[in-house]
């Protein structure tokens, strides 16, 4: 694990006010803290960002040349890799405006500016479509004109589609290469369900995209106000699945930060967002989120929709736990366990997520969709995959033997929290 102090340093250094008095005690890159670090930051999606807040504020002499240099590497290489992605971006969409298909490009591309301000500070390794389901088989006819194919086609969730495997993804891989292979995913709504809860979406999106112009192509992206929506509930959705990208979390604040005043526009959000508990508790969550690891102010709407959302058991875990559980390695942290009750109705669901949690099958590893050429890949891709989930399930096994720690760490937290509002109504 590296070192938690390292990456708080770097999340100080990325938040709205700015703190860089941390990076004095970085350590050597060729340490095996460096290292681990430098992962760490790759795998959050933070590197990039990291490196143009130094140079933008002019904060370079901060970090070692050695840490210059590799940051800045991985900068030109993402480079050519985000271009090339662009120019697949590029035929996919020319593709679907060829075959009839209204497709509105969601996140990655979409995300500039206001999440993100370049396309080079971002990597993205997908290209994801919200399509009207009537319109898969011409979507699905579109992606097969280009080399893709799927083994299953959806007609009532998410579509993956691949090009042909020719290199086994691996930990060793360099994130910021050249792909090897392609994948486009189509979906029918911004966000999934998933097998424990149904989430309450805008079920218009499609109507209300608008024309953005990306890198010079004119494509259809999501309004400002359902891709922020849109933003949440992914963050939500994968840091329930065991992990979130901190990036994405950054990009939010990013968000809120932009349009801090826009007092109407935040109302807008929490209209479209609709006002069930669950959504709002989803908002309640990552906003916390944003708010501890970034120090970023919510708007007063955002603020106002969440409040009564936020439960006492929800408020602990955001005070207590939110910065370790969030700065944690790949693949995760079992901490947000804890909140399980505020998001899972049903004690028998609640015991199949938390068996899914800390027992991982093959069916949830999140390796990549990939279609292999011939069977000898296919293998070996399988082979991979059960290697990636005897990982995945030796790093939560460890976890296991501490979580009657952290569970005692929780109940005490509760204790205090609760005595802190006596004290208050006293």
């Amino acid at each position: 694990m590296s070192d938690p102090l390292c990456k708080r340093a770097v999340l100080a250094a990325l938040s709205y006010q700015p703190d860089f008095s941390g990076l004095a005690s970085f350590p050597a890159l060729n340490s095996q803290d460096g290292q681990r670090t430098l992962r760490w930051m790759d795998q959050s999606g933070l590197s990039l960002m990291f490196l143009h807040q130094l140079q933008s504020l002019g904060r370079m002499g901060s970090i070692s040349n050695n840490w210059r240099n590799a940051l800045q590497q991985r900068s030109t290489r993402n480079i050519e890799r985000t271009r090339d992605l662009l120019e697949e971006f590029k035929r996919v969409n020319h593709a679907f405006q060829q075959h009839g298909v209204i497709a509105v490009a969601l996140k990655g591309f979409t995300l500039v500016p206001d999440f993100c301000e370049d396309f080079f500070l971002r990597h993205q390794s997908d290209l994801d479509f919200l399509i009207y389901p009537d319109s898969i088989e011409n979507a699905a006819d579109a992606l097969q004109s280009l080399g893709y194919f799927t083994t299953h086609l959806n007609t009532a969730g998410e579509s993956c589609f691949v090009t042909p495997l020719r290199h086994i993804p691996s930990s060793d891989d360099d994130l910021y290469a050249l792909q090897h292979h392609r994948q486009v995913d189509l979906h029918i709504a911004i966000c999934e369900d998933s097998p424990w809860l149904s989430l309450e979406l805008p079920q218009d999106c499609l109507q209300h995209a608008k024309t953005h112009n990306i890198n010079g192509v004119e494509a259809l992206s999501l309004s400002l106000e359902d891709k922020f929506i849109t933003q949440v509930f992914h963050a939500f959705r994968h840091s329930f699945r065991s992990w979130v990208r901190l990036s994405w979390l950054l990009e939010i604040g990013r968000c809120v930060e932009i349009h801090q005043q826009d007092t109407a526009f935040w109302h807008r959000v929490v209209e479209r967002a609709k006002g069930s508990l669950l959504t709002r508790r989803v908002f309640a969550l990552v906003l916390g989120l944003v708010t501890r690891l970034f120090h970023t102010p919510i708007p007063s709407p955002l603020q106002c929709s969440t409040r009564e959302a936020t439960s006492l058991r929800l408020r602990t875990w955001l005070n207590v736990f939110a910065v370790d559980w969030a700065v944690s390695d790949w693949p995760g942290s079992l901490k947000n366990i804890f909140l399980t009750t505020e998001f899972i109705p049903g004690r028998k669901l609640r015991i199949e997520y938390c068996r899914s949690r800390m027992l991982p099958k093959k069916s949830h590893a999140s390796l990549g969709a990939v279609a292999a050429t011939d069977r000898n890949m296919f293998l070996r891709w399988q082979t991979a995959r059960l290697s990636y989930v005897a990982g995945r399930t030796a790093a939560h096994l460890k976890q296991i033997i501490d979580l009657p720690l952290q569970h005692l760490r929780w109940k005490r937290a509760l204790y205090a929290s609760r005595g802190d509002i006596l004290d208050t109504n006293c």
